[in-house]
This record gives C-alpha cells, structure tokens and sequence, in this order.
C-alpha cells in the first residue's frame, strides 16, 4: 500500500518505529507530515482534530475528553482553557512592570527597617475619629495620619523630598504625598498636593476624594502626578514589614506594616504595646543612609506623638 507522506515524516516515523500506516495525514490530499508523525501518540483523534492540534502546538495526550475519540471541539476547547488561565499584559499593569524595572535598573535603592509604637497613634485616632465625622462626615483611616506625619517629616527633611537627574539634584518646594492605591488592574498613586500646609480633615477629605476616583478610573492627570513622594501602607493585610520600590523620579518610598501586639519596655517595666514596622527605601545616588536615618527618626518623633499633627 502506497503510503502518501513526506520524506521527513517517512523518516521520523522509522526513527521512532512506528507504523505509518496508522498515522493520520493533515497535509493536503491526507499527506502525511512531520508534525503528524511528532504528534501520534497511537492517540484516537479526527484529522480535524490533529490539524488543530499541530495548529496550536498542543499534545493531544494532554487532552482527556473521556470520549473514544478527540474532536476539532475538543481541541478548540482545550485552547479556550489555556487562554482563560493568560492575563494580557497592557493597561495600567504594563505601565507598571516597565516603571518598576526602570526604577530598580536606574536607582541602586537600599531599605532602612525600623519600628515605631502605635499605642499614641490609636488613641489619637479614636478622638480625631469622631470629630472627622462630626465635621466633615468622612471616615478616617491611619493613612491620612500617616501622609500627614511624612509631610511634616520630610518638610524637615528636605533632601528626601527630592529627585536625581543626570547633572543635578532637584530638591521638590512643595510636599505632595502619593498613596498607593490598589486596583484589579494594579497600582496607582494619586497624591495630596502640599500635605504640610493641610490640616488633617483636608487631608482626610482630599484622600477619600482620590481614592474614590481611582476605584472608579475616574482619576485625572493632575491627580496622579507631581508627586514627590510615596507612601505604600499594607497595616490592612498580615504583612508585618516589606521593601517597597521607588517610584520614579522620586527620591524615597516609605512602607508600612501592620501593627502588632509586642512586649516592650514601658516606663522601666514590661508592657504591651501595638507595634509599627516601617521600612524606607532610599535613591542611594543621592541620599545615604544618615539622611534617610533623620528622617525617620523625625517620622518615629511624630507618630508616636500625634498631637505635634495638630500643631500644623
């Protein structure tokens, strides 16, 4: 019998011992080709079927249909399966894989971990609460704190609130404070504009404002940029302490964690207290590590006196 089939096929088909026979052509007029002979696995399938699969490049043992013989459908299906587990990179997610690989190929960054007490902070919290909602019926949460307390930290600290060129550095006259705020397509930083010279509940209604926006996409250019620095706080999720990347051009990103329960010395005795990591990664073309040390030590000061917040 005259077995219509390549030459590579006829080859491969000896290679492997195989009755050529029994293999199923895709070719035009049922000519046999290499990919048929790659692709028999002595597997029940319709031309069809074969086609689709040498088409795709899918091994058809792969596919269990639990019927006596695999389908074109079955094969198609089986590539719908593939794409469903695909997520196409574009968007604001492709934005950011390329910033965050520009800013770890660009800015050699190195992290300072520190730990700073909430006890203050909470109680703070629980009185500012309330007059929030009484004046401007919004909800605070720790991040307006925490965008007030860097503002405050870094006005003091000027060299943080700074960015690198090639030639020069460009210390930023206003303190706008990114958030990080997490969408289903990834990350985006909308900003408070001059947070130093705002007080809380501007801070707090400016915050609810953004975020709201982003979680809409409805956020505008003016929101998202200028920022001079960012601030990633993860204090809702089990995540104690990370080493948050920058976002370029800024200089600095501070990173923050949730508050745990620890003994700690309290007044020359042994006592509980919420305890706060916070990690701050640094441009290390610009800024080493006593700059960013001060800063801290000035951001620690005033966490875990809030009441300095109200001074401003």
């Amino acid at each position: 019998m005259k077995v219509m089939a390549t030459p590579a096929a006829k080859k491969a088909a000896g290679e492997r011992k195989l009755d050529i026979i029994k293999i199923t052509g895709t070719g035009i007029g049922g000519y046999i080709q290499l990919s048929d002979v790659l692709n028999f696995r002595g597997i029940n399938a319709t031309p069809l079927a074969r086609a689709a699969a040498s088409y795709f490049g899918i091994d058809l043992e792969k596919i269990n249909t639990g019927k006596n013989k695999i389908t074109k459908a079955d094969v198609l299906k089986y590539q719908d399966n593939k794409k469903a587990n695909i997520i196409s990179l574009s968007g604001i997610r492709a934005v950011i894989a390329r910033r965050m690989q520009e800013s770890m190929q660009q800015a050699p960054q190195y992290t300072n971990h520190g730990e700073v007490c909430g006890y203050e902070l909470k109680k703070f919290m629980e009185v500012f609460k309330g007059k929030c909602l009484e004046k401007i019926a919004v909800k605070p949460t720790f991040s307006d704190l925490l965008i007030k307390a860097t503002a405050l930290a870094l006005r003091e600290n000027m060299m943080m609130n700074s960015s690198f060129h090639e030639t020069y550095i460009e210390i930023h006259e206003d303190i706008n404070v990114g958030l990080a705020v997490a969408l289903d397509e990834g990350l985006i930083v909308p900003n408070i504009k001059n947070a130093d010279r705002k007080s809380l509940f501007e801070i707090t209604s400016d915050r609810k404002t953004l975020v709201d926006k982003a979680r809409a996409g409805k956020l505008l250019p003016e929101d998202y940029s200028g920022g001079t620095f960012t601030i990633s706080n993860l204090g809702q999720y089990p995540v104690e302490n990370f080493t948050p990347i920058i976002n370029l051009p800024e200089a600095a990103i501070l990173g923050v964690g949730t508050m745990v329960d620890r003994v700690v010395p309290v007044d020359g005795n042994i006592g509980i207290r919420p305890m706060m990591a916070v990690s701050v990664t640094s441009d290390h073309r610009h800024i080493d590590g006593a700059t960013c040390g001060k800063f801290m030590k000035k951001l620690k000061e005033i966490i875990e006196n809030p009441g300095m917040m109200e001074e401003y």
